[in-house]
C-alpha cells in the first residue's frame, strides 16, 4: 500500500472543495487574511479520517465532505489563534496570519472561520442524515471548540510551572490536539451510520491517532534538524518553553542540580545550540524519549484494536496504516 499517494488523492477532494468555498469577496484584506492558512496546505488528516470512518463502517464517503470541510475550518481557526498567542511567525513555510496580516485582521479571520465551520454543517442535511445524529454532531463539534480553548488555556498556565503531571499534560493535549480527531472518527462513523459501539471505538481511535501525532511532533522537534529563517536548528520546542511529554517526564525524575541546568534552557530564547543539545542528552539520561517512544507504541496498539469492530475493508488497512504512520513518520 503506498499509504503517502493515497493521502495525497484523499487530501485533493477536500483541497477542492476549500477552494471553491473560500472564493474572494470585499474587503479584500479580511478575505485574504481567512483564506491564507485553509488554502496554503496541510495534510487534511482530519477530513481523512472523517472520510475513512464513514466507509469503515459500510457509508457512503462522499457524504462526509462537508462535515470534514467544517472540521479544516474549525482547525484552521485554531492555528490561527494559537500562532497569535505562541507568537509565532512561520507555519507551512509561510508567515502566520498575524505576521502577513497583522493581529486585529488574524483575530478577525480566526473568528470568521468559526462561522464557516457552522455554515458547512448547515450542509449536511437528510436524507443523509437524521435529526438526532444531525443534532450530534453539531453538540460534538461545539465541544471540542470549547476543549480546544481550555486545553490553550492550560498549554499557557503549564508554560510557566515545572510541577506539571503527565496526565495533567496528557489531558492537556487531549484537549488542545485529540478532540478534533476523535470528532473526525466519531462524526464519520455517525455519517455512515455505524453501530454505537463503532462509533464509540472510532472516536477512541481519533483520540489515539491525535496524541501520537503531538507526541510524535514533539519527538521530531527534537531529533530532527530544521531549518528556521535560514539557520539549521534542533529543539526549537526548548527554547520556546513548551511543555512536551519528554519535558514533562524528565522534570518528574531530574536531581535537583539537573533540573536547574535544564530550567535555565527551557525557555530562555538566547540559548544557543550546545545548551539545546545539553538538554535533548538529560531527556535521553532520564529516559524521557524512550518513555514517549513506549508511550507511542501502546498508544498505536490501542488504535489497531478500536478497528476490531469494523469489518476488513480497504478503508480499515488504511487506517491501521496511519496508525503506523504517526509512529513512524520522518515529518
Amino acid at each position: 500500500m503506498d499509504l503517502e499517494e493515497i493521502l495525497k488523492e484523499r487530501a485533493k477532494i477536500f483541497d477542492r472543495a476549500l477552494t471553491g468555498n473560500l472564493t474572494p469577496r470585499e474587503p479584500e484584506i479580511f478575505y485574504d487574511a481567512l483564506r491564507w492558512i485553509p488554502l496554503s496546505g496541510g495534510k487534511r488528516l482530519r477530513p481523512i479520517i472523517a472520510m475513512l470512518s464513514c466507509e469503515a463502517v459500510g457509508g457512503v464517503p462522499e457524504t462526509t465532505i462537508p462535515f470534514g470541510i467544517a472540521l479544516e475550518y474549525m482547525h484552521n481557526s485554531t492555528l490561527v489563534h494559537d500562532d497569535i498567542i505562541d507568537k509565532d511567525k512561520w507555519r507551512r513555510g509561510l508567515q502566520t496570519t498575524h505576521e502577513k496580516f497583522g493581529i486585529p485582521f488574524a483575530i478577525l479571520a480566526g473568528d470568521a472561520l468559526i462561522g464557516e465551520t457552522y455554515r458547512m454543517l448547515s450542509y449536511m442535511a437528510p436524507p443523509e442524515l437524521n435529526s438526532v445524529t444531525y443534532k450530534e454532531i453539531i453538540r460534538s463539534i461545539a465541544e471540542a471548540a470549547k476543549d480546544f480553548y481550555e486545553g490553550e488555556a492550560l498549554d499557557i498556565e503549564f508554560a510557566v510551572r515545572s510541577d506539571v503531571t503527565i496526565p495533567q499534560y496528557m489531558r492537556m493535549i487531549e484537549k488542545k490536539t485529540a478532540q478534533l480527531y476523535l470528532l473526525a472518527g466519531k462524526g464519520g462513523a455517525l455519517i455512515g451510520k455505524g453501530t454505537s459501539k463503532q462509533v464509540e471505538n472510532l472516536a477512541q481511535y481519533g483520540t489515539l491517532f491525535g496524541l501520537m501525532f503531538q507526541i510524535k511532533d514533539d519527538l521530531l522537534n527534537i531529533l530532527t534538524e530544521q531549518i528556521i529563517l535560514g539557520k539549521q536548528m534542533i529543539g526549537s520546542d526548548i527554547l520556546n518553553g513548551k511543555r512536551t511529554l519528554m519535558l514533562v517526564h524528565a522534570l518528574s525524575e531530574v536531581d535537583e542540580d539537573d533540573k536547574t541546568k535544564m530550567m535555565a534552557v527551557v525557555g530562555n530564547e538566547n540559548a544557543n545550540q550546545e545548551d539545546v543539545r545539553g538538554v535533548i542528552e538529560l531527556f535521553r539520561t532520564y529516559g524521557s524519549i524512550d518513555y514517549a517512544q513506549n508511550t507511542l507504541e501502546e498508544f498505536r496498539e490501542a488504535a489497531k484494536r478500536c478497528l476490531d469492530s469494523v469489518d476488513s475493508s480497504e478503508s480499515k488497512d488504511i487506517l491501521v496504516a496511519l496508525a503506523d504512520y504517526s509512529v513512524t513518520r520522518l515529518y
